[in-house]
């Protein structure tokens, strides 16, 4: 499906901590939003992050994992009750058998070919009582958006133009999505950022306040992830909840990291040096 450097999959106890303390991760609000004594598993789960998560904040669920990296398995074995090694399609029959009431799949299905026809088969396998929660990267960031403008589309290691990613979904797209497998959405959270503050060199942000302020007022613009928590039993359809920055939190990164703000910025301090 995908590759990483194994050194990737090693996260310290301060980067959970960090995890922990920040609203806008799909992580965070997902290790808080699963109720307690569920049975729950976790398919991609890398390291165990989020085994991790739950274990640090003492919620008492059942986790089991699906993970095809050899490397990143023997560091996630300890969080989890039973972790299986290999990509979920080889793990069907299991998944079927244990009737889990949450299945989760945070920042995975961009790095499947064909996400629709991966889901279809999940859902074939799992009963309507089990709940999924998935979290996306939104293409259609802000951030993104000004990289565009100024001609930039850059892959990264990590971020919402990680080069593992095969996909790339709007919010209107993976609705599209859902509905199309006949999923609901529960609840939707919009994991809000500033365009300014996460992998993006700001240099490709360059653009005039006017347009920084037009996209700060979009909301759709804001999210940097949509976490959806979906069911198969029909319920009305809610508007995403915004939790992270504001537009004006942007706004005021928008100005203070303007190339020539930075540099009236340095001047001053090199000033007060002297």
């Amino acid at each position: 499906m995908f590759n990483r450097p194994e050194q990737s999959y090693i996260v310290t106890d301060t980067v959970i901590d960090g995890i922990l303390q920040d609203q806008a991760n799909s992580l965070c609000q997902i290790a808080k939003q699963l109720p307690e004594g569920v049975t729950v598993l976790d398919i991609g789960a890398g390291s165990g992050i989020l085994g991790r998560l739950l274990r640090r904040i003492g919620k008492h669920v059942v986790i089991d994992a699906i993970e095809p990296n050899e490397f990143a398995v023997d560091h996630a074995r300890p969080f989890y009750r039973t972790i299986y090694q290999g990509y979920a399609q080889a793990h069907f029959q299991a998944i079927q058998a244990i009737k889990y009431d949450y299945i989760i799949l945070a920042d995975v299905i961009e790095h499947i070919p064909d996400p629709s026809n991966f889901l279809a088969e999940l859902l074939a396998h799992i009963p309507e009582s089990t709940k999924l929660i998935i979290s996306i990267p939104n293409i259609a960031f802000g951030g993104v958006r000004l990289a565009l403008m100024n001609g930039y589309f850059d892959y990264v290691d990590s971020g919402l133009l990680e080069r593992t990613h095969l996909r790339f979904f709007t919010f209107a797209s993976v609705q599209r999505l859902f509905k199309n497998l006949n999923l609901y959405s529960e609840r939707i959270l919009s994991l809000d950022r500033s365009f300014y503050r996460v992998e993006f060199d700001r240099r490709q942000l360059s653009a005039p306040l006017f347009t920084a302020w037009t996209l700060a007022h979009d909301r759709e613009a804001l999210a940097y992830q949509y976490l959806f928590f979906l069911t198969k039993k029909q319920c009305s359809a809610k508007p995403p909840e915004h939790i992270g920055t504001s537009a004006m939190r942007i706004m005021i990164d928008a100005i203070v990291f303007r190339p020539s703000v930075r540099k009236i910025v340095r001047n001053v301090r090199r000033w007060r040096e002297h």
